[in-house]
């Protein structure tokens, strides 16, 4: 609460952006909890194996249904 008072913008800003982090991280997990994330890494070690010439795996899941759709895209390299 003293920090909430406090005159210092910089050590506010630091404080706020640090609880936005916290709510972020907070959200993360509660996903992680919701999700088989080892069924989506298995599937995805399975198509490695049928092809190890592939440069690239698309993965897409369909989290419900919709007419107009919203896409968040996460590339991640692995060389």
């Amino acid at each position: 609460m003293l920090v909430l008072n406090s005159d210092n913008s910089m050590l506010i800003s630091y404080f706020k952006d640090l609880q936005e982090k916290l709510v972020y991280l907070y959200k993360l997990n509660e996903i992680d909890n919701e999700v088989n994330w080892s069924e989506i890494q298995n599937a995805f070690n399975s198509i490695l194996k049928l092809d190890t010439e592939l440069t690239e795996v698309d993965l897409k899941i369909k989290v419900k249904e919709a007419i107009e759709t919203k896409t968040g895209k996460i590339t991640i390299k692995m060389y």
